[in-house]
C-alpha cells in the first residue's frame, strides 16, 4: 500500500524494499532454525539413544514439515497483508499439530514452537522495521522547512 502525502513525500517503504528485508529476515530464520533443529536432535538422541529406540520413526514428514516451513516463509516474505501472513502461519501450525499429534505429541511441540516462533518473530520484526520506516517518513514531512517567520505588520 503506497500512498503519498504530495510532493514526493511516501508515506510506506518500497515494494521492492520491503520484500528484499523480508527475505533477509525469514532466510535468517531459516537458517536459524536449521541449526536449532540440529541441536535438539543431537540433544535428543544423547538423552533416548535415538529415534527408533522407542518403536517410532518420523521418516519423511520431518522432511515435508522443513519443506513446508520453508515455503510458508517465502510465501510470509512476499505478501504485504499482516493478516495474511498470520493466517498462513496459522494454516502451518494447525497442520503440524494435525498431523503429528496423535503419534508424535513432543516432536509436534517442538514442530510448532521452533517452526511457529521463528516465522512469528521474522514476521514481527519485519512488522516492527516497516512501521518505524513509516513513523520515520511521516515525522520527517511534519518538521518545518525552515525557521517560522513573523508576520510583517
Amino acid at each position: 500500500m503506497q500512498g503519498h502525502l504530495g510532493r514526493g513525500y511516501e508515506t510506506s517503504m518500497n515494494t521492492y524494499v520491503r520484500v528484499a528485508m523480508c527475505l533477509v529476515f525469514h532466510v535468517a530464520g531459516c537458517v536459524a532454525y536449521t541449526f536449532l533443529n540440529d541441536a535438539v536432535v543431537d540433544a535428543y538422541k544423547a538423552f533416548n539413544g535415538g529415534f527408533t529406540t522407542r518403536g517410532v520413526g518420523i521418516g519423511i514428514a520431518h522432511y515435508t514439515f522443513i519443506y513446508i516451513f520453508f515455503g510458508v516463509n517465502v510465501l510470509a516474505a512476499v505478501l504485504p497483508s499482516l493478516w495474511a501472513k498470520l493466517g498462513l502461519l496459522a494454516l502451518m501450525v494447525t497442520w503440524i499439530l494435525f498431523m503429528m499429534v496423535p503419534h508424535n505429541p513432543l516432536r509436534a511441540l517442538f514442530y510448532t514452537v521452533a517452526q511457529g516462533g521463528v516465522t512469528l518473530l521474522a514476521i514481527l520484526l519485519t512488522q516492527v522495521i516497516e512501521l518505524r520506516w513509516q513513523n520515520r517518513l511521516l515525522t520527517r514531512r511534519t518538521l518545518p522547512a525552515g525557521p517560522v517567520q513573523e508576520g510583517v505588520a
